[in-house]
Order: C-alpha cells, then sequence, then structure tokens
C-alpha cells in the first residue's frame, strides 16, 4: 500500500498546506470530496457498526474537509482514532494521528500537530507501511516550514523524496522536487529553487500530469520574478496559464494572472500590468483566494501610481491595508490559540500537582499503618516508641497539608494574574494591531503619494488635511492607550495640587475648533467671572476634558453646537460638555464606563478604541471626584463631571 501527500504551493501566495491521498492515489490540494460523496459517508457513518470500516470512514469524511473547516477535520480525527485506540486498529490510528496533525496545522496549533504527526510516523514505522511513513516525512517537513525551521524542514522533505524514489511509476517524485523547490524559494535560495522546480516540470510533463506542471511552471515564472528577470518569467508564467485554463482550474489562472501582471509591473509597464491584475482580482474574489486578492490589491496600487491615477491608486492602497489588518487579526487569533494551548499546559501541571500532593498524603497514611503494624507486633513494650512515632507523623502530616494548601493557594494566585494579564495583553494587541496600525498605514499611503513631484498643489493641501486629522486621532489613541497601560500596570498616580480649571477648559477648546470648522460644528464656552481654583492632578484633568470634547465632536454632525460650562454645586465645581448630536440608544447606555471594548464609529467614520471613558472614570474617581451622563438617541448628550472646589478659599 503507497500513501504519499503531496504538497503543492504557489510560492507568493498559498502557504504550504497538506492534504491527503488514499491508498496509491495522488490526490491535488485543489480536488475535494463533492457533496454527494461526503453525504453517502455521513450516511455510512450514521447506520454502520463501530468496526475498522467505521473508522475509515472518519478518515474519510476528514479529508474531504480538509483545507477548508478544521474543527471539522480534528472532530472526525478525534472520534477515529478513540474507535481505531478501542480496537486496537493501529493503522486506523496512524491516520487518525496523520488528520489530526493536518487540523492543528490549519489551526496555526504547531506544536500540537508536530506531536500527532509524530506519533503518525512511530506507527507507520511499526507497521512498515513505506507510503504512509513518506506522507509523514512530508507533512512533519511542512510543520517545520511554517515555523521557520528550514534546515529542519529540508531534511524530512529530503526524507520524503528518497521513499518516493522506490516508486518511480507514481509522481511523487515530481511533487517532492516541487515542495524542495519551494522551500528553497523561501530561504530567497533562488538558483536551488530553480533546479527543483524544473526536475518536477520535467518529470510531470513525462508524466501528463498536468496539476503539477501548471503550478512548478507558474512557480518558476515567480522566482524568475524575484530574480528581476521578468521576460524570462513570461514564457512561464504563459504556459502555465495555458495549462491551467485547459483543465479549468481557478486558483491556478486566478493566480498566473497576478503573476503575469507582477511581470509586466517589473517590466515598467504598468497598461499592461493592469488588465492582468484586475482579472486576477475578479477570479480571485469568485473563489475567496484572499492571498491572490491581497496581491492583485498591490500590484494595482503600484500600476495606478505610476499611471499618476492617485484616486484610485488610494482606493486599492484602502483595499489592501484593511485586507492586511483582517489577516492580523486572524493571526493574532492564532497566537491566542498558541496562548490558551500554553495555559491548558499549565492547567494540566496543575493537575499534576494536585496528583503529586495525593501521593504525599497516601505516603503519609501508609507511614501510619506502618506504625500501627509496629505497635501490635512490639506490644506494650514499645508503647512510648508508637507513641512517640505517632506523634512525629501528625506533626509531618499538618506540615505538609500546610505546605500543600500554601502550594494550591499560589496556584490559584498565579492562575488569576495569567488571566489579567492575558486581558490586558489581548486589548493591547488589539489597539495596536488593528486601531494604531491601520492610521499609520494610512500615512505611509499618503507619505508615498506626496513622494511624486509632479502631484498638484491643491491635492498636496488635501492630502496634507487628511494627513492631519490622521496624526491628531493617532496622538489622541497613544495618550489614551499609556495611560491606560500604565494604570492597568502600576495604578494610577494621582499628583493633586490647586489650579484654575478655566485655562485648561480653554486650551482644549482651541485644539479642537480646526476640526470642528472642519466639520461644521458650532463651539460654544460659558466662561465663568472668575476663576474656578480645584485641587486635582492637572494632567489628568486634562486627558478628561480631551477625551470628552474628542468624544462630543466624533458623534455630531453638521449645524450641532458642542458646549462647555462650569457651575458651582456646594464644595464642588461641576464641568460640563454637552452636544446636539446623535446621542447614545437606551441599549448601549449600560456599557459606558463599564467596558474598554465598546465603542462607535463617529459621524465621519472616526474610529474609537473604547479605553477614552473608561479611563476618564477612574481618573476622575481617584481625584475624589465623580461623572455621569445624559443621553437620548438622536437628542444629544452631556457628560459632567465634577472635581473638590477650593474657590471660597481663594475669595
Amino acid at each position: 500500500m503507497v500513501i504519499f501527500m503531496a504538497i503543492i504551493s504557489y510560492v507568493k501566495s498559498i502557504p504550504l498546506l497538506p492534504f491527503l491521498l488514499v491508498a496509491g492515489c495522488l490526490t491535488c490540494h485543489r480536488a475535494f470530496a463533492q457533496p454527494e460523496g461526503l453525504h453517502a459517508l455521513l450516511e455510512r457513518l450514521n447506520t454502520g457498526p463501530n468496526d475498522t470500516e467505521k473508522v475509515n470512514t472518519y478518515f474519510s469524511i476528514s479529508r474531504a474537509y480538509s483545507n477548508k473547516n478544521a474543527d471539522s477535520v480534528l472532530l472526525m480525527g478525534q472520534k477515529g482514532l478513540q474507535l481505531a485506540t478501542t480496537l486496537q486498529f493501529e493503522k486506523g490510528m496512524a491516520l487518525c494521528h496523520l488528520t489530526l496533525g493536518i487540523g492543528y496545522g490549519m489551526k496555526g496549533m504547531y506544536p500540537q500537530a508536530l506531536d500527532h504527526h509524530l506519533a503518525a510516523l512511530r506507527l507507520s514505522e511499526k507497521l512498515g507501511m513505506r507510503g504512509l511513513i513518506g506522507n509523514d516525512y512530508t507533512n512533519i517537513a511542512i510543520i517545520y516550514s511554517n515555523m521557520r525551521d528550514y534546515p529542519k524542514a529540508l531534511e524530512y522533505f529530503q526524507r520524503s523524496l528518497q521513499i518516493a524514489q522506490e516508486y518511480p511509476h507514481d509522481n511523487g517524485v515530481a511533487t517532492a522536487y516541487l515542495n524542495i523547490g519551494d522551500l528553497y524559494t523561501r530561504k530567497m535560495d533562488l538558483d536551488s529553487a530553480i533546479a527543483y522546480t524544473q526536475k518536477a516540470i520535467d518529470l510531470s510533463a513525462k508524466a501528463h500530469d498536468s496539476d503539477i506542471q501548471s503550478i512548478s511552471l507558474t512557480n518558476l515564472g515567480d522566482i524568475y520574478n524575484k530574480k528581476n528577470q521578468p521576460s524570462q518569467a513570461l514564457a512561464y508564467l504563459n504556459r502555465g496559464l495555458a495549462i491551467s485554463e485547459s483543465i479549468h482550474d481557478e486558483d491556478g489562472i486566478a493566480y498566473t494572472y497576478g503573476s503575469l501582471a507582477e511581470s509586466y509591473r517589473l517590466l515598467g509597464l504598468p497598461q499592461k500590468s493592469i488588465p492582468y491584475a484586475q482579472y486576477s482580482l475578479k477570479e480571485a474574489r469568485n473563489i475567496r483566494a484572499v492571498e491572490t486578492i491581497r496581491t492583485a490589491y498591490h500590484i494595482l496600487y503600484g500600476d495606478y501610481l505610476a499611471t499618476r491615477d492617485y484616486s484610485r491608486a488610494l482606493d486599492y492602497r484602502n483595499l489592501e491595508v484593511a485586507l492586511n489588518d483582517s489577516l492580523y487579526t486572524l493571526e493574532k487569533e492564532k497566537q491566542i490559540q498558541l496562548l490558551q494551548s500554553d495555559y491548558e499546559l499549565q492547567e494540566k501541571q496543575h493537575q499534576v500537582d494536585l496528583l503529586q500532593n495525593e501521593s504525599l498524603r497516601q505516603a503519609a497514611a501508609l507511614q501510619r499503618g506502618r506504625i500501627r503494624l509496629y505497635f501490635i507486633i512490639a506490644g506494650g513494650a514499645l508503647l512510648i516508641i508508637w507513641a512517640f512515632f505517632l506523634l512525629r507523623s501528625n506533626r509531618e502530616k499538618k506540615r505538609i497539608n500546610r505546605l500543600l494548601s500554601g502550594h494550591n493557594q499560589e496556584i490559584l494566585r498565579q492562575n488569576k494574574d495569567l488571566a489579567a494579564l492575558n486581558e490586558v495583553k489581548d486589548k493591547l494587541f488589539s489597539i495596536i494591531g488593528h486601531d494604531l496600525r491601520s492610521p499609520v498605514a494610512t500615512l505611509m499611503g499618503f507619505v508615498d503619494l506626496l513622494k511624486d513631484p509632479t502631484l498638484p498643489p491643491d491635492q498636496i493641501r488635501y492630502f496634507g488635511a487628511q494627513m492631519s486629522d490622521s496624526l491628531a486621532d493617532t496622538a489622541s489613541l497613544l495618550d489614551n492607550l499609556l495611560f491606560w497601560a500604565k494604570s492597568q500596570r502600576e495604578g494610577l498616580q494621582v499628583r493633586a495640587q490647586e489650579f484654575d480649571i478655566i485655562p485648561v477648559l480653554e486650551q482644549n477648546a482651541r485644539l479642537i475648533s480646526g476640526r470642528a470648522v472642519k466639520k461644521k460644528v458650532l463651539l460654544a464656552f460659558e466662561k465663568p467671572p472668575s476663576p474656578v481654583i480645584v485641587m486635582a492632578d492637572e494632567a489628568m484633568v486634562d486627558l478628561v476634558i480631551r477625551n470628552l470634547l474628542d468624544n462630543a465632536l466624533k458623534f455630531s454632525k453638521e449645524g450641532d453646537v458642542v458646549q462647555l460650562s462650569v457651575v458651582l454645586a456646594g464644595k464642588d465645581a461641576e464641568i460640563s460638555i454637552t452636544d446636539t448630536g446623535t446621542g447614545i440608544a437606551a441599549e448601549d447606555q449600560d456599557k459606558i464606563f463599564h467596558s474598554i471594548s465598546f465603542t462607535k464609529a463617529g459621524t465621519s467614520r472616526e474610529k474609537g478604541s473604547g479605553l477614552g471613558l473608561s479611563l476618564c472614570k477612574e481618573m476622575i474617581e481617584q481625584n475624589k471626584g465623580k461623572i455621569w451622563f445624559r443621553s437620548a438617541a438622536g437628542l444629544g448628550t452631556t457628560f459632567t463631571f465634577s472635581l473638590p472646589c477650593l474657590l471660597s478659599r481663594r475669595s
């Protein structure tokens, strides 16, 4: 029985992804089970007995979901492994370990994936299944490649190649050459990549394997693009495109058109590059090939920039940034899954500690039993010795119990600290990875456009204004982020002093006046006739006022009014920021001040991090004040905070 795993990937867009083969039959990674076949497998699963055939059915269903749904692959693999273990069906156990490794690899949980692939390899070696061993070698190589351990990946790919060479009539050798060529491309050893990819082309042509031949030709064209030799790349890419079109390979067609666009871009022919990139984008959207879509966005951005069509260039740049943000979020979710795996490992260690504690208790009980046995044998003459050992045993038990209790409390405390740190870390990653990264990327796009010496003055002024707004939002976000991170790490340190709050209000009103004029919002300030002296941390109060003013302007539209006012209420000064904007929906009002993740876009699609109002509440309360609001949807909002006032002492 021969089982090979073929890993076929386009150099620029598709990472190494595993897929499965049945005995003696190679299956391309773009070929999935048809819905009718999957339906029949599920029917057989529900009606068949719990035997080895059912294990094979679990394995076949997991194959049908390979490269489409990692959770389904893992579910079928786990159920198959449980049944195969109960039946002591070692071949089924090997196959289920293999599919579990693939499922965890799809989710980016590489340590777990490697464990299952190594388990599959041990069983395959025990059973002497050479084809499955080669399959396992390829899977292990893929995991190491995704972990960027290229020496290890190359070692296992070469082992897989040796086994594939034992079956020269199959196309496993061509696939192995293609995998090794792709690995050398990742390492940027392009000459070695060309040599192995050319071997894959030659062998697949002899075997009339159109799938591998088309992918090998496209990969070779991409390698020549990387070597900045687009003229040579075009010859291979056109050959690969012709084969992909003849076999109706939608994925290959979309990707190859993108590679052809890249070649014409390198040749300095943006007008020829644009149609190829647009066709690649259209086809990639139809089949949801995310990496190909991202490449098309990038090429179209560069092409339209080269043709001085700045509006379209900026549109495609923004699309690329948005897609990068979504892919970054997916990557972050994988990282969080890895952190969760680490946490689960700590939980397992905690269970081990509890078992060790139980062993200590059992040992103490055994010691007491021995003492009782000695007492029976020795009789009355050894009564004093028995009492002595019993007393010492009880003391030891109490000492051990105290140690165990302290150890358990420490584990619980560490788990709580870890959960709190994970929450802070996740929020920081979210803000840095999306709310902060997105405006920085947009600024980079503006800077790229402003580098063009032929840019008209009116467009320079327009882009400059856009950059100014983006920088103001980013600066406000950084202030909030730094204050929040410091408060989570060290707690807020209040440095209260007497100061007049009127200049602070005037300064913040001036800071947002330009943005208010731009949004056509009226900014009004009812200035008291005399100073209002408060006792508080001036830097914190300044940040609170800035956040509340930003918030009021954010949710105001053309013709609305934002008004500042100060009144004395007993021993306190009450500062209010009132707007006539969109207001806050009733169902959202409970989330204000209480959630660091709740945020909504402003009337001009301004973004926020969700930190501002939560920070305001914390800082005002730390300064012995209170903060509250009144709002109704469509009728505007008033935020008011109070601070201890010392005006009477000055008068």
